[in-house]
């Protein structure tokens, strides 16, 4: 059974996968099943070709001042709470001199990467949702967040695989 009659955008990547032939006995029936319904689906691939139809930002609109305000104290708490706890470690490893060993120099390490997200990345995250997913602080400072988000988050990891290898 050769699926070529289907325009779906998941049938093109897998038929571009396959040679531009795709055949079922060659794909878990699973997959040639989902391939099936969504072009046969009444939207069509509307949805998957890039359209941004989920209405996360008007969900997030559709929250009253009560919501809000409970929404921001506990994002707030989040932060001053990873803010706090971060610090609390880079302090204890640095006045206690027991614990001034390498093995915990990369916990330093990774307080430190958490440290730069709470204070990078966090506050304009929670702001950004507050106020609807809209971003308001300008367009040079929204590529400098996303560096930095990018930045802090894949220190934060990195450091956590360097400490797995190192235990």
């Amino acid at each position: 059974m050769v699926l070529a009659g289907n325009s779906s955008p998941v049938c093109g990547q897998l038929r571009a996968l396959s040679g531009g032939r795709m055949i079922a006995g060659s794909l878990p029936p699973r997959l040639v099943k989902l391939a099936q319904e969504v072009g046969a689906s009444p939207a069509g691939p509307a949805g998957w070709a890039g359209g941004n139809d989920t209405g996360c930002g008007e969900q997030i609109l559709s929250y009253g001042q009560a919501e809000k305000v409970v929404i921001g104290a506990v994002l707030s708490l989040l932060t001053l709470l990873t803010i706090a706890g971060n610090c609390l470690v880079v302090i204890s490893v640095c006045f206690v001199k027991k614990l001034r060993q390498p093995s915990n120099y990369l916990i330093v390490s990774l307080a430190l990467a958490d440290l730069s997200v709470a204070v990078a990345v966090m506050p304009f995250v929670s702001v950004t949702d507050l106020i609807g997913g809209e971003w308001i602080f300008g367009r040079l400072f929204c590529n400098v967040f996303i560096a930095m988000d990018v930045m802090c988050c894949t220190a934060s990891i990195m450091t956590l695989c360097v400490i797995s290898i190192d235990r």
